[in-house]
């Protein structure tokens, strides 16, 4: 039976970048490790913060200012969402879509990833590390 092995990252999308920054770095000793401009659909232009504390991973994503017009609401970009470590995202992709869930990436078996909603209307990401 496949299964969860762990929490890759956090992923929140900020508006008041100084406000967070001092807040995860200043007060929670977060460092700053890598820094990212995506590019593609919903994504342009997006700068997204990777901020490590021992082994907790936390991406922060933000928008630049040209760029809003090209997103569509925060809540159906995948901004906001956590990323989960399985060993097998075949068996559990099949078993989502067998569940009536809507994938965002149909191709998870050869590219390892897509993202969910769940129940609550949370964004679940899934992924399967490499062997």
């Amino acid at each position: 039976m496949a299964k969860v092995t762990g929490l890759k990252n956090i992923c929140v999308h900020i508006l008041q970048l100084e406000e967070t920054l001092q807040l995860y770095r200043e007060v929670l000793g977060f460092k700053l490790v890598k820094t990212d401009v995506l590019k593609g659909e919903n994504i342009e232009g997006m700068l997204v913060l990777n901020l490590q504390a021992g082994d907790c991973l936390i991406h922060l994503s933000l928008t630049a200012p040209e760029y809003l017009h090209t997103i569509g609401e925060i809540g159906n970009t995948n901004h906001n969402h956590f990323m989960l470590l399985v060993d097998d995202i075949g068996v559990i992709g099949d078993e989502l879509v067998s569940k009536g869930y809507e994938l965002e990436n149909m191709n998870y078996r050869e590219d390892k990833h897509t993202f969910f909603t769940g129940p609550n209307g949370e964004i679940i990401g899934l992924t399967q590390a490499e062997a």
